[in-house]
């Protein structure tokens, strides 16, 4: 999350807005028994030494993190602090600290082996391997952890027998049980300066607090200002308004070479800016599928690109995709679209490698689809599709739709999808 730190670099590689949909935490045992006790006690410290920390110590905004391996709203939550450090580099750090869930039981290892890469490799290592853990969390047993532990260079044997020997089970367990000190009643907990922000929210939920500590610090913030802010911390912000309304509509007419599904006269037409490497763009491609069997020849969806920054693959697979197009046409696209997402998280699954070959399997000529990457053809195409979303002013990650000019943010449920559109085709009739 600190500029050119690995952490950054490898987080913001999936960096995507559906990571702040809804619902955003897991519950812990304690909450699904009995109501959250209060946020803080009334001597409160939430410190922040020995703790990996990313950003600069002595940054005026301090979020502590409460969070998970196994916790897919913490895979989430990691993003949005991705962002909001990228944001604020001189201004913000994020301190972490364990809290696994009971019922993720892969996730107390993974908690250990990673203060295991901390002890090892300080910050930078540990970052890198939380990277790597978040990265496949659906795969954390032991020989993952130190397979993982493998590629992000740690000794291999010193984790083992940090493992063997829980070398950092009370360290886990102290953060745990400073979680529950402080009422944290699931996963991720943040707080900002104190401020309790429950759940992998909106980042402009932690934009409004990080801009309202800035300032309050000032130019010059005294030494305590930290621990003064935890005494008497900022109120949560209101999370009305976080997302732009649904009743907003913007102009932003669909192109007409476009890739599209369905037929070019329905009278719903959903844009879908996405990212190939983008993991929650992969996960709201089942919604699609399903809304375009529920909807049938009264929905279009169009295709627009929108390659986040941070992931170098994301580029040169749509410049590959819009060649396999030029070639194929829209089936072909599809059916490369269908192989890149399918093959999203392999390793090296979006490699120059694998998308020549994706495409040479669809009847792709391989020496232009070279050529086309090379000379960065489709390039402009992209480019285009960027600046019409930014152009309507809205604030947005991916993937992010625009239905008759309606905006809808994240990986959204079908159910939610399905009520905000039916209205759109009664409306046309």
């Amino acid at each position: 999350m600190r500029p050119r730190s690995p952490y950054l670099l490898s987080a913001l590689l999936l960096a995507c807005s559906a990571r702040y949909a809804p619902p955003p935490r897991c519950p812990s045992a304690a909450a699904l028994a009995a109501p959250a006790g209060p946020a803080l006690d009334d001597s409160p410290t939430i410190p922040v030494e020995g703790a990996p920390t990313l950003g600069p110590r002595g940054a005026p905004v301090t979020v502590v993190v409460f969070s998970d391996f196994q916790c897919p709203y913490c895979n989430r939550g990691r993003h949005i602090m991705a962002d909001l450090v990228a944001a604020h580099p001189a201004q913000v750090r994020v301190v972490w600290r364990n809290l696994p869930l009971p019922r993720h039981a892969q996730a107390p290892a993974a908690a250990e082996a990673a203060l295991e890469a901390f002890a090892q490799g300080g910050d930078a290592l540990f970052w890198r391997y939380h990277d790597i853990l978040f990265g496949h969390q659906d795969r954390l047993a032991r020989a993952d952890l130190e397979r993982y532990a493998a590629l992000a260079g740690l000794d291999v044997a010193r984790l083992r027998a940090a493992l063997d020997g829980g070398a950092h089970r009370a360290a886990v367990e102290a953060d745990r049980a400073l979680a529950e000190r402080l009422g944290v009643d699931g996963t991720p907990a943040f707080f900002v300066n104190g401020t309790l922000v429950s759940g992998a929210q909106p980042l402009e939920v932690f934009e409004q607090l990080t801009a309202a500590i800035i300032g309050r610090a000032g130019a010059a913030p005294p030494a305590s200002f930290y621990a003064d802010m935890v005494r008497a911390p900022l109120p949560a912000p209101d999370r009305g308004g976080a997302r732009p309304a649904w009743g907003d509509v913007h102009a932003l007419p669909a192109p007409a070479d476009a890739p599209s599904l369905g037929p070019a006269g329905a009278p719903l037409v959903m844009q879908v800016f996405s990212d190939f490497q983008c993991p929650h763009c992969a996960r709201v491609e089942p919604t699609i599928a399903a809304l375009r069997e529920h909807f049938g020849d009264r929905l279009r969806v169009v295709w627009r690109d929108y390659p986040l920054p941070g992931h170098p693959y994301a580029m040169p697979a749509a410049e590959a995709a819009r060649e396999v197009r030029a070639q194929r046409g829209d089936e072909g696209f599809w059916a490369f679209h269908d192989a890149l997402f399918a093959h999203q998280r392999d390793d090296e699954g979006l490699s120059a490698a694998a998308l020549e070959r994706y495409a040479v399997g669809l009847g792709v000529d391989a020496a232009r689809l070279r050529a086309a990457l090379a000379d960065h053809r489709h390039a402009p195409a992209i480019r285009a599709d960027m600046e019409a979303i930014t152009g309507t002013g809205v604030r947005f990650g991916t993937p992010a739709f625009f239905v008759n000019g309606h905006f809808m943010a994240g990986a959204r449920p079908l159910a939610e999808f399905v009520a905000r559109m039916q209205p759109l085709l009664d409306a046309a009739r």
